[in-house]
């Protein structure tokens, strides 16, 4: 049983919009979690503003009151979603469930992505940080943000409760960028120069985000890319460049591995390995001339891990691998500790290294 008192005083939310003289809204997007908020809001508008369309929220993977509205009555969800801790409800309350059964036009979802998205357009725009569940409001308006232009939308802004660290993971996730993004892993062969001329050829005017790659096959590489681009069309014409130049390549956009870094590398088919910390000036082509410069002609790539961090560097670890110890040797002599596009943090030492390599 959700206390009635509760609701009211959540409802109270709804007084404030009134009183402030900025309605009537068309539209109203209220996040749930055991419906409290929600039920007190949507039927203290009701009351105000009859013709007013109440859109209650949830997480994908935490929709008690969608579960409930299906069935008809309050049903408890086996699992749910902790990313938005706030709303992480099992089961909708029964009042809550009551209220909302009558006010609410529909339920709308959004995923964590969304979620991480909004909380990004709110820092921009406003710099206020928000808790993942007092952003999802906002996210189904930005979810259908088209379908809105001319109307006049309310969200409810709540909860600060955010763990400093848990910024760091909304930062980084795919959704909080504010360009389009995609995944894709591309097959190239194992042979020096391959990397430089799948760059030259696809990649022209798009920006890697994320670049994971491990040598785990004597013949043929797997590179995985995360790529965005400032113009969308650039990107929705990469699948058909990759055709076209005949690679073999798979979307993997969400998929687990590439999302917790499980980038696999054999050290049985890798002759004089060396690893260096390097990082990449935030710039179009910094990478491209990392290979260009550096390793055409002698070295091939073994390993490398890369992520955008919104730092004006990206931080990556990169592998080599060559021929003998005396082309390593003259290699590592030769390599500034600045050159275009980089700067070079540390060559990593050989238990490190040797980790890495298994």
């Amino acid at each position: 049983m959700y206390d009635l008192k509760v609701m009211a005083g959540q409802g109270t939310l709804a007084d404030e919009v009134v009183l402030s003289g900025q309605g009537p809204f068309d539209a109203v997007y209220l996040q749930i979690g055991g419906g409290g908020m929600a039920a007190g809001v949507s039927l203290w508008l009701k009351t105000y503003w009859p013709e007013i369309e109440c859109i209650g929220v949830e997480g994908v993977g935490q929709a008690s009151m969608k579960a409930a509205l299906s069935a008809g009555q309050p049903v408890t969800l086996e699992n749910v979603d902790l990313f938005c801790d706030g709303t992480a409800v099992k089961r909708a309350g029964d009042l809550p469930f009551a209220v909302c059964q009558e006010t609410l036009d529909r339920i709308e979802t959004v995923t964590n992505g969304e979620v991480s998205h909004a909380i990004r357009t709110l820092w921009e725009g406003l710099r206020c940080i928000s808790e993942p569940s007092g952003a999802m409001g906002l996210a189904a308006v930005l979810k259908h943000r088209a379908q809105l232009i001319g109307k006049r939308v309310l969200v409810v802004l709540c909860g600060a409760n955010i763990d400093f660290l848990q910024l760091g993971l909304i930062a980084q996730s795919e959704g909080a960028s504010s360009l389009k993004s995609r995944t894709i892993r591309v097959q190239i062969s194992e042979r020096e120069g391959s990397m430089l001329s799948l760059l030259d050829a696809c990649f022209a005017g798009l920006n890697i985000t994320d670049f994971q790659y491990g040598k785990t096959h004597g013949d043929q590489a797997w590179p995985a890319f995360t790529i965005s681009a400032d113009e969308p069309s650039l990107l929705e014409a990469l699948p058909t460049k990759l055709d076209a130049h005949g690679y073999r390549w798979e979307d993997l956009t969400g998929a687990i591995d590439v999302a917790f870094r499980a980038i696999p590398l054999r050290g049985d088919l890798l002759s004089q390995p060396l690893f260096l910390r390097l990082d990449f000036y935030e710039r179009p082509g910094a990478l491209h001339a990392f290979l260009d410069q550096r390793l055409r002609g002698c070295a091939s790539m073994c390993y490398f891990n890369y992520r955008q961090s919104g730092e004006r560097i990206g931080r990556a670890l990169i592998g080599l691998d060559f021929s003998t110890s005396a082309e390593r040797a003259s290699f590592l002599e030769s390599l500034p500790s600045h050159g275009e596009g980089y700067r070079l943090c540390k060559v990593l030492d050989a238990e490190t290294s040797a980790r890495l390599v298994g």
